[in-house]
């Protein structure tokens, strides 16, 4: 009876120490188990935050807060320089006349990416931006790689854009408020120039030009960029030569001299005045208002600013207005 006794006891004890051993096993394997769960869920936890946002009727799913914008076009930058942003990378040659001095500080310290509106793929790719301000310029084929990179917007370089242009950087940037007040400054800084000009305008063709040597005497549509602030923003009359332009147009001289313009904003490349130089020898150039009045202002922005941004056109007005002001 006691060898009876003393086996079935150490049975138990046995079938006890098993228990609590499958036990403890089970108490550690969901530990893992739940461990495994945290470690799968963290990176989703700390993934960046993605936001959607429209822009000229179209979505795009972009960062939260991005920290690292690339830039390849002027008009991104620009808007960028108002709100007081500064690009983690933008592109070279997007200025071919060097960096206009309107732009300040804000191209200090950045990544250069080389090759402007076409950049290069591969050292963008090394650069990791999380968000890129890319141009309407670029057909589709070549923002399809960039795009795989990171996030793209193609901003517009439409002067009637200027205004979607800044508030969508303001919006990816968290300066929204920033680009409201922008856009009301620029309204008040237009009526302000109408209430100081507009007299002298009155029934008087001002023209917008880009003279270069390589492409003649460059003339745009109503809508592109300084003529939108002339004929949309100023309110001016749209001149005959200028208004079955589509885009952009080399005009004769011939031309230019039958439209007899009363005053003339001439943008000219920096290194490049010698074809202010060649036209000042025509007689035809010399027929014209504008020039025998002494009204052909050259250069009144730095030629690289292109006018559809509003600091293009905040400098414009600014310059337009003084040189109205001054003239005899």
């Amino acid at each position: 009876m006691k060898k009876t006794a003393g086996g079935i006891a150490t049975l138990l004890l046995l079938f006890s120490l098993m228990a609590t051993g499958c036990g403890s096993q089970a108490e550690s394997n969901g530990q893992n188990q739940t461990n495994g769960k945290s470690e799968t869920a963290a990176p989703s936890s700390s993934a960046p935050a993605s936001k959607t946002i429209t822009y000229l009727g179209k979505e795009y799913q972009v960062p939260e807060k991005p920290q690292k914008i690339a830039v390849l076009s002027v008009e991104g930058l620009e808007e960028m320089h108002i709100l007081g942003v500064k690009p983690y990378a933008a592109a070279k040659d997007m200025y071919v006349n060097g960096i206009p001095e309107e732009i300040g500080d804000t191209l200090n310290d950045v990544q250069w990416i080389e090759s402007g509106f076409q950049p290069d793929k591969e050292q963008l790719l090394k650069l990791k931006p999380d968000l890129i301000l890319g141009s309407a310029r670029m057909d589709a084929e070549a923002l399809k790689p960039i795009q795989e990179i990171a996030p793209t917007i193609p901003l517009s370089f439409s002067g009637n854009d200027s205004e979607a242009n800044i508030m969508v950087v303001g919006e990816v940037t968290g300066k929204v408020e920033e680009a409201k007040k922008a856009i009301e400054d620029y309204k008040q800084q237009l009526q302000a120039s109408k209430e100081k000009i507009g007299a002298a305008l009155q029934g008087k063709n001002v023209m917008y030009l880009r003279i270069s040597t390589q492409y003649g005497l460059g003339a745009y549509s109503k809508d592109t960029t300084y003529n939108q602030v002339l004929y949309g923003g100023l309110g001016l009359e749209v001149p005959a030569l200028i208004e079955p332009i589509k885009r952009r147009e080399e005009i004769p001289l011939e031309k230019l001299a039958q439209a007899n313009p009363d005053y003339i904003f001439a943008l000219v490349p920096i290194n490049d005045m010698k074809a202010m130089d060649e036209l000042k020898k025509k007689p035809l150039w010399n027929q014209i208002n504008a020039v025998k009045d002494g009204h052909v202002f050259v250069n009144p922005v730095h030629p690289d600013l292109f006018g559809a941004p509003l600091l293009s056109k905040k400098r414009f007005v600014e310059q337009v207005t003084s040189s109205i002001t001054s003239a005899k």
